[in-house]
């Protein structure tokens, strides 16, 4: 067996102590294992019935990167010009009154378990501050391009507060991102990771395609092809990291490396997470349903991922699917763009997973949220068939765990382009999400350096909450 401590054994070159280290990308990493923070607190106490909070034990959050055209998906406005309008038709949901789009019919059947908010804005004209916006529930204090250059001085996602404040009891990491973050070349976006509360919060990235045959996670041995050899290599490594006390006392992190290195072994060694990562013994069929591309596979692997105990999954939509390459930012070619590449792979996986929770009697309990960094612009750009960014007026949507169905919040003027009733803001956003996972929104934790932040300064948002 290799010895970690013998300087006389084999030396371990960079690839081994990253394997070691790196159990996962930024999640169980060898920081993870050594950091000192305590543990996060116990899950929230039950809630009587028919109270919304609490009522989630897990969400899941597709993020449709660059931001969906309000007015060509969840607030169509059909009596508009038609430079403003566009060329969509509309289609009647379950909700008498309530129109969207002609390209969401799998969304539009299940409005009335939907509670939709047509009045989202904020005042970031750009992707990564108003990403950063979205998910810790506040304005990002810097500049463009400082965005672009994430630090442990940053606020965490709302997910690494769940992670702290509400973990569950595992096995699965609480916080997870499928399949990657939403960066930019050479910088990596703030907002979604731990910052400030430091690694030991920082979500668990699949990494990879989950649309491919024989998915594996980047960096967690997982997956059941894994053989037995290499497995038992590596906890037998850290197995000698265990019984060299002594050594690691004089580093100060042994009591914090035991408690870390007992949690990651669970992951490891959990069948239910084994399973859920092994989309290669699903049934084709199965995995159709949510639609065979980057996303769709992105959407099936969350929800097993949820079934494996993570508390809070995000689903990214990647720039990579599509022919045009932008994700939903459509400075050109929005209409093609929305009606081949975005929308319906959305509708379809957005329809599949709304159908797995109601079937499996998982719905009331999980909260399923839609959301994007903004809108885009009422006014279409006739040279290129475009629509720009527009942090003014955008759609977001929840349903499930907690939420009143068949509801909207809010209305846009005649044009979507700005609120016209209950303007709701992204702190409002992520104070939703926090009552619904029953943690208070206004609760105080604490950074890395023990100063105090409250999770969110807004308030759950009560048509949609009670």
């Amino acid at each position: 067996m290799l010895d970690l401590w013998n300087p006389a054994g084999p030396s371990l070159d960079r690839r081994e102590m990253l394997r070691i280290g790196g159990l996962s990308s930024l999640g169980l990493t060898l920081p993870f294992l050594l950091e000192q923070t305590a543990l996060g607190a116990a899950p929230p106490k039950s809630i009587p019935r028919g109270r919304s909070f609490g009522k989630a034990k897990r969400s899941i959050m597709l993020y449709l990167s660059g931001g969906p055209a309000q007015l060509d998906t969840f607030d169509p406005k059909p009596d508009a010009p038609e430079d403003i309008r566009g060329i969509f038709k509309t289609i009647p949901t379950t909700v008498p009154g309530v129109r969207f789009s002609e390209l969401l019919p799998g969304a539009a059947k299940w409005m009335k378990h939907i509670g939709l908010v047509r009045s989202m804005y904020h005042t970031h004209n750009d992707h990564g501050r108003g990403s950063y916006w979205m998910f810790t529930g506040s304005p990002y204090p810097g500049s463009v391009s400082d965005v672009n250059s994430m630090s442990r001085a940053d606020l965490p996602h709302m997910g690494s507060c769940v992670a702290k404040l509400a973990p569950g009891k595992g096995p699965m990491m609480p916080f997870v991102i499928v399949p990657h973050r939403m960066d930019v070349a050479g910088g990596r976006r703030s907002g979604q990771f731990a910052g400030a509360l430091g690694g030991k919060y920082d979500p668990l990235l699949t990494g990879g395609n989950p649309n491919d045959e024989k998915f594996e996670l980047d960096h967690l041995p997982l997956v059941p092809n894994d053989t037995p050899g290499s497995l038992k290599r590596r906890l037998g490594l850290l197995g000698q990291l265990e019984v060299k006390t002594t050594k690691l006392n004089e580093m100060a992190i042994s009591r914090s490396l035991r408690d870390n290195q007992a949690r990651a072994l669970d992951v490891i060694s959990s069948e239910a997470v084994r399973k859920a990562v092994n989309l290669a013994a699903v049934r084709p069929e199965e995995r159709a349903r949510y639609g065979r591309n980057l996303f769709g596979q992105s959407v099936f692997l969350g929800r097993r991922l949820l079934d494996a105990g993570a508390r809070l999954v995000q689903c990214n939509w990647q720039r990579a699917q599509g022919k045009n390459g932008f994700a939903w930012d459509t400075h050109w070619n929005n209409f093609t763009a929305h009606k081949d590449d975005l929308v319906p792979p959305f509708d379809k996986a957005f329809d599949a997973l709304m159908t797995d929770l109601d079937r499996a009697g998982q719905l009331d309990e999980t909260l399923v949220v839609v959301a994007a960094e903004f809108g885009r612009s009422p006014k279409i750009t006739r040279s290129n068939a475009g629509r720009e960014h527009w942090p003014e007026c955008y759609s977001v949507l929840f349903a499930g765990g907690g939420i009143k169905g068949g509801t909207v919040h809010g209305s846009s003027d005649k044009y979507a382009a700005y609120p016209q009733t209950n303007p709701t803001t992204p702190a409002d956003f992520t104070a939703t999400i926090y009552h619904c996972l029953g943690i208070k929104p206004d609760t105080e934790t604490h950074d890395l350096g023990g100063r105090p932040m409250i999770l969110s300064h807004g308030k759950p948002i009560a048509s949609l909450v009670g």
